[in-house]
């Protein structure tokens, strides 16, 4: 599970979750826009991955125009911890920091240097609230979740559509994949965000986001929803859809050698002891030799955010699928409060009754998706655990 860093950790209220699907509203991001409430959740902490980032350091030669020698001394020292978690990349964490736009610029050329054209670590930036945000390696819990609830909702979409005989729409509707979009503002100032996964429709003269996902393995939830904050601010996003992991305890790989896991017969016995795991208790603990690979996923939920086209306000609904390593959905469908006309509200190809359906994710897809998620999660662990020792 990976660590999160940010200036605001340290305030952090555990808020209790329903048994039951969970609908609350969220608690109020910046502000810059208005979200209504109910319930709340905590800022969580993330940790450590399971990829090793490659690509030799290149010098550095940035040029002069670029200089925080007149930055405060509060700029500077929040800079040197960028750069140091920059430079460290170890995988599994994100740092938040608030930084100037000049020292946002001065990272991203320093990130160029080192990693070159590798997607990770990633730096990012938000004009909303001059936050700069780092990103290294996801786990695989966190990056094949947010691909496989993209695939959930399209497959949704699609299905709708191919019911009313309007198959054309849905090969409309396409990825997002790895793109890397920015957004100016009234003074020069770009915001770069690049999402976990997301929709966009091609009508043939352009593309139009739908929607992003964003996801976080026990990451800091306000820093989550200051990224959904920002798609729909700032890059005029349809919806916002967080996805939130928690997994817990917060992982570690062993302190020392665990039985003699480089050998073939106790990586297959290790690989079975996965899948006993996985047939028996999907979401965890994954154990083997006394070291627990991945813990329990403790909370996986969803939560919508919208844009009121006439408010401009955000609003959002927080639905539980699993708490306390059990899942929480019943029935076939998930109801996410999503409708076809939040998906394509400028396509008058659809009636008022077709605009009207709700767009619900097949539990029978889902589930095993996150289940394979942790599953993968503690084998590229151990793995790498491997490749390290």
């Amino acid at each position: 599970m990976s660590i999160y860093y940010g200036e605001d950790a340290s305030n952090r209220v555990r808020s209790p979750l329903r048994g039951t699907i969970a609908i609350a509203r969220a608690q109020s991001p910046p502000a810059t826009i208005s979200v209504k409430e109910t319930h709340s959740l905590p800022t969580k902490t993330y940790k450590v991955q399971t990829q090793s980032q490659t690509g030799a350091a290149a010098t550095l030669r940035l040029q002069k125009s670029i200089s925080l020698e007149m930055a405060t001394y509060d700029e500077r020292l929040s800079y040197q911890r960028a750069m140091d978690f920059l430079t460290a990349n170890e995988p599994e964490r994100r740092l938040d920091i608030h930084l100037s736009y000049e020292s946002f610029r001065y990272l991203e050329e320093k990130a160029r240097a080192l990693y070159a054209d590798a997607k990770y670590p990633r730096v990012e930036y938000s004009t909303i609230d001059s936050r700069v945000i780092i990103h290294t390696i996801p786990t695989a819990l966190h990056s094949a979740s947010a691909a496989g609830l993209n695939d959930c909702i399209r497959d949704s979409v699609r299905d709708i559509l191919r019911r009313h005989d309007k198959r054309n729409l849905g090969n409309r509707i396409m990825p997002v994949g790895e793109s890397t979009y920015s957004s100016v503002d009234e003074q020069g100032v770009r915001s770069t965000r690049t999402p976990d996964a997301g929709l966009m429709y091609d009508d043939g003269q352009r593309m139009t986001l739908l929607l992003i996902v964003e996801a976080g393995v026990s990451e800091g939830y306000e820093q989550l929803k200051g990224d959904i904050e920002l798609w729909l601010k700032k890059f005029q996003c349809q919806i916002g859809i967080l996805l939130w992991l928690k997994e817990t305890p917060r992982f570690r790989f062993p302190a020392g050698e665990v039985g003699n896991p480089g050998s073939a017969t106790e990586r297959a016995l290790f690989e079975n002891a996965m899948w006993q795991v996985r047939r028996s208790r999907p979401f965890g603990p994954y154990r083997f030799n006394g070291h627990a690979w991945f813990g329990t996923l403790d909370t996986a939920l969803i939560e919508v955010f919208k844009t009121d086209v006439r408010t401009n306000e955000i609003s959002s609904e927080q639905y539980v699928v699993v708490e306390d390593g059990t899942v929480t959905v019943q029935g076939n469908g998930l109801d996410i409060g999503m409708i076809m006309a939040d998906m394509l509200p400028f396509d008058e190809e659809l009636s008022a009754d077709e605009k009207a359906e709700p767009i619900c994710l097949a539990t029978d897809t889902l589930l095993p998706m996150i289940e394979s998620a942790a599953h993968r999660t503690a084998i590229n662990r151990h793995n790498d655990f491997l490749t390290t020792h």
